[in-house]
């Protein structure tokens, strides 16, 4: 077993664009979360960030490895604890549920035989029973496969509504020139 004495925390200057020892990119930390994981803040807030728990250190990191090996805090140039603001989940707005392209099992089998032509880009403006609106993009081989889609990922709750049934989906190609 290797002797590691590197420190977990390291001071830095500036938010790392990636970790010094795995390579991996460095993403906030976000305090106040209770119990909640990972994956639970990002199917709820739809980003990308490491969980602090609710008891925030005097000296606190607010930057971590996305793998978890590394922590980083901010400190001045001359090496003294500079201000910060830590992220506190209340204070975090939701991204909204169309920077997820959504794909359909169509979209698989078509790119598995081949058939690249078939796949297309829609849009859908879903309306749910409690009157919820939600924009998706969606990736589909027709429009009614994309309407399937969306009535699924409503109704298995993964876009975050209340409700779980659409009553309405306005469904419009993309078209995208190059």
């Amino acid at each position: 077993m290797p002797d590691d004495r590197r420190p977990r925390i390291i001071d830095v200057t500036r938010k790392p664009t990636k970790c010094p020892d795995c390579g991996e990119r460095v993403v906030d930390i976000v305090y106040g979360t209770g119990d909640m994981t990972e994956i639970e803040f990002a199917l709820q807030y739809r980003k990308e960030a490491i969980m602090g728990g609710d008891n925030i250190p005097r000296r606190p990191p607010i930057w971590c490895c996305s793998c978890g090996c590394k922590r980083f805090r901010k400190v001045n140039p001359d090496g003294t604890d500079a201000p910060v603001k830590v992220k506190m989940l209340k204070d975090i707005r939701k991204a909204p549920v169309s920077v997820i392209n959504w794909s359909s099992s169509m979209v698989d089998r078509a790119l598995e035989s081949n058939q690249i032509d078939l796949i297309h880009k829609y849009t859908l403006d879903i309306t749910t029973e409690f009157e919820e609106k939600e924009a998706l993009v969606v990736t589909a081989v027709s429009q009614s496969d994309a309407e399937l889609l969306a009535r699924e990922l409503v109704w298995n709750g993964a876009v975050g509504l209340k409700g779980r049934r659409c009553v309405m989906i306005e469904v419009k190609e993309i078209t995208e020139s190059y």
